[in-house]
């Protein structure tokens, strides 16, 4: 059986078989094309992901880290380098050797397509006016044909001169219709010559459109092909920079960097102590604010120290002699024990002379004797949380520093804080109302913590 082939297969009375036979051949340029096209496109954007590649790699630094971690780290940039790289010249080696040699391919293959139309479109058009003309000359000969035959089936008197008119048209009609023949005769065979080369070149035209067809199969098919392997030589190219990245990651201890940095960076290894409390009178060291609380009594004062006791109309301002925490009044060295009214006028008496010393009253009472002080209510005890609801105002004050409560008497307030005071004490602490938990509760605070809200 013989092979299918575009010669065997586009012939046809209507002469389709050319239209038919351009079509698909117009049809494989298009797709060259896009292929080419493609091709072009990808080219493009390789070239630009490659220089944004290697825009980042300039701008990856990984310059702070160190040890094995840096290692890795400089891996990577140096991949992002060569990956940069390698697709630059996948774009380079897609222009130069897909890209163009498809363009070049597809100028040849129409050049060769173009002639060949051309050629048999001449000879068709020939084709096409000789049938005409044939047909127009069978015509004729046949009219006169037809009519010889008619003038000779007339029967006249040989004698009459109707006899003689019918004999001379029938001789000129028949030597029309001879020469009728003759054009015929050469028509058909001007026509047969015309065909004879039509069918050679459209058979020629054939061929060639097939051999086109076929170069044009396996060319697209080696560039596609060769695209393919482009595209995965850089595929592979980049597998094997990650893998070197993981390779070096896995190289990555942390054990190693932390004890090169430490190396490197070590500041020393000795805490450094606090500033100690060291009591200006006794010259004795303490660790902690209440261990200078205990040891801070009246004997460790000179007898000479003057005592200050404020007039009831220092109270307003006292909060104003000091600049703060260490301000000149600072009532948190001279904590009283009282924090009512009732409780404050017994209390004062008895420990008044501790409280100026400096000795917080919870402590005051455990430093020597058990025994309250001589004068002291020893029946007193201070509740925070026996708050009538009555309980009278005398002003307000805003906190301007934090305090921490240290003793149960006494009252934790922040900065900002709004204060109602209840009672005023001459040592400096006053009494104000607060609340804990939820609860409404009293307590002591250092008035010159804050300032008197007008």
């Amino acid at each position: 059986m013989d092979k299918p082939s575009f010669a065997s297969s586009f012939w046809g009375d209507n002469d389709k078989g050319l239209e038919v036979l351009m079509g698909r051949m117009r049809q494989g340029k298009h797709v060259s094309e896009e292929v080419h096209a493609m091709l072009k496109e990808r080219a493009t954007i390789e070239e630009e992901y490659g220089r944004r590649m290697h825009k980042l790699a300039k701008t990856f630094s990984p310059k702070e880290e160190i040890g094995t971690l840096r290692d890795s780290l400089d891996i990577v940039k140096n991949e992002l380098e060569k990956s940069a790289k390698s697709h630059i010249d996948l774009a380079q080696e897609i222009r130069v050797k897909l890209e163009k040699p498809l363009g070049d391919f597809i100028g040849t293959q129409s050049g060769i397509r173009k002639n060949h139309n051309a050629i048999v479109e001449k000879h068709q058009k020939a084709k096409a006016a000789q049938v005409a003309a044939v047909m127009k000359s069978k015509e004729r000969y046949e009219a006169k044909c037809a009519e010889t035959t008619q003038l000779s089936q007339i029967r006249a008197d040989p004698a009459s001169k109707e006899a003689e008119k019918i004999k001379m048209k029938l001789q000129k009609v028949q030597s029309q219709a001879k020469q009728a023949d003759v054009d015929y005769v050469a028509g058909v065979e001007k026509l047969t010559e015309i065909h004879r080369r039509w069918v050679d070149d459209f058979r020629t035209a054939c061929t060639e459109c097939q051999k086109l067809e076929e170069d044009r199969f396996h060319f697209l098919r080696g560039n596609i092909w060769n695209y393919a392997n482009f595209i995965s030589g850089v595929c592979v190219s980049d597998d094997e920079a990650c893998e070197r990245v993981r390779v070096s990651l896995e190289a990555c201890d942390f054990e190693k960097d932390l004890a090169l940095f430490l190396d490197r960076n070590t500041t020393g290894s000795v805490i450094p102590q606090p500033l100690q409390y060291i009591n200006y009178y006794t010259g004795t060291q303490e660790n902690s604010v209440s261990g200078r609380r205990k040891s801070t009594t009246s004997n460790d004062l000179p007898a000479s120290l003057p005592m200050y006791n404020p007039s009831q109309d220092d109270l307003g301002s006292a909060h104003t002699l000091g600049s703060g925490p260490g301000g000149y009044n600072d009532p948190t060295t001279n904590r009283r024990d009282s924090a009512s009214s009732k409780g404050s006028a017994a209390f004062s008496g008895a420990i008044g002379q501790q409280v100026l010393n400096g000795m917080p009253h919870h402590q005051q009472q455990r430093s020597g004797s058990n025994a309250p002080p001589a004068g002291a209510d020893a029946t007193f005890q201070y509740d925070p949380y026996d708050v009538p609801e009555s309980m009278p105002v005398l002003f307000s004050v805003r906190v301007l520093y934090d305090y921490q409560a240290q003793a149960p008497e006494e009252l934790t307030v922040g900065k900002g804080q709004l204060i109602p005071v209840i009672a005023t004490h001459d040592d400096g602490w006053w009494e104000g109302l607060g609340s804990e938990g939820g609860q409404r509760r009293k307590g002591l605070f250092p008035s010159n913590f804050t300032e008197t809200v007008r």
